[in-house]
């Protein structure tokens, strides 16, 4: 079934594992109660990156970083559901702090969400749980790339529904475009959906400048498939040639090596904030109905079946059968009825 699978270099889908990372000290000072709701004017931080039943948050108007404690509390979100969320706050989460040292502090209320990013958490009955990996979006970046590894429509289409589905604008970046050979260009479908694209290349800076003025003065969430070059290109962004660890493609697989273990919050400036997430060979979708699906698909909104609830299966006069991106609805579809099957199950279980 299409989804995340994590690995030993994703601390997050592994469970009880302890952070090896400065300041992710799992299991002290937890602290008692529930977070309260907040009013987004109430927030006097963001939330920059998450550790075992910790967090490190940037303080609003000042360069000081605080390693929180949070109170646990629901679902934070649009609404509750059988589906629940891993941890109670995400990167780019609006919370207050309540110091409680020079460089700790209690997060004391978390804001309502305008949006999010999510995506099954492993390790669980198939659908019960969601890890978010970030909030509070104004663009998403998916990174894909030309070669090493080959460009993925599947898993652009799964980052697309997803954004769909929270009213997410996109630019899909296609890195590494200096290495392109052949006159294939599996990308054009986007481009000709109305998506933008853009043609980058970290090694000479092309497609740079368009990138920058895309993303300034909003809060952007990279994303993609391992080794597509998300630490690189942010690398070049951000002019900083330290961040992060890049990892080479693993010659035998033709995939690429998690080098980012969670998702942080890695510029915050002139009205920007920018979150790198960890590299994905596989994104599973939550939250969403079988039956909405084909509302995040932009070439069926306005087909002709879909005024008669039409679910572009096997419907006699159905009109989506011819669409390029046709199976890639049909597997995204089985998958999502597979999680509904096995939820339904869990909830009524035979006797």
């Amino acid at each position: 079934m299409p989804k995340f699978r994590g690995d030993s270099d994703d601390w997050l889908d592994q469970e009880g594992t302890k952070s090896k990372r400065r300041g992710g000290s799992a299991g002290k000072n937890k602290p008692v109660g529930r977070a309260i709701d907040l009013p987004v004017e109430k927030a006097n931080a963001v939330v920059a990156e998450i550790f075992p039943n910790q967090c490190r948050v940037r303080m609003d108007g000042s360069a000081l970083a605080l390693l929180c404690s949070y109170r646990r509390a629901g679902v934070v979100g649009k609404s509750s559901t059988e589906v629940r969320e891993r941890t109670p706050v995400a990167v780019g989460d609006r919370v207050f702090v309540q110091s409680t040292g020079s460089h700790t502090g209690i997060i004391e209320g978390i804001c309502l969400r305008k949006n999010s990013l999510s995506r099954p958490a492993p390790g669980r009955e198939e659908g019960s749980l969601y890890h978010t990996l970030a909030a509070n979006i104004d663009l998403l970046v998916i990174v894909v790339s030309v070669c090493e590894p080959n460009f993925s429509s599947g898993l652009v289409d799964r980052f697309l529904v997803a954004a769909e589905s929270e009213k997410i604008p996109v630019v899909i970046g296609l890195t590494k475009i200096d290495l392109k050979v052949g006159e294939e260009t599996p990308w054009k479908i986007y481009e000709e959906l109305g998506y933008s694209v853009l043609l980058l290349s970290s090694k000479d800076r092309t497609g740079v400048t368009q990138m920058m003025q895309a993303i300034q003065g909003k809060t952007v969430v990279f994303c993609g498939q391992s080794g597509v070059g998300k630490t690189s290109l942010l690398r070049v962004l951000l002019d900083d040639p330290t961040l992060g660890k890049i990892g080479a493609v693993n010659p035998t697989t033709g995939k690429g090596r998690h080098t980012t273990t969670g998702a942080v919050l890695v510029g915050d400036a002139h009205d920007s904030r920018w979150i790198d997430t960890p590299g994905v060979r596989e994104f599973g979708l939550t939250r969403i109905p079988a039956n909405e699906l084909s509302r995040y698909f932009l070439e069926m909104q306005n087909l002709s079946c879909s005024k008669i609830t039409c679910c572009h299966q096997d419907e006699p006069g159905c009109k989506a059968h011819g669409l390029i991106r046709y199976p890639s609805y049909r597997r995204i579809l089985d998958s999502l009825l597979e999680i509904e099957k096995s939820r339904s199950v869990q909830k009524f279980p035979l006797k």
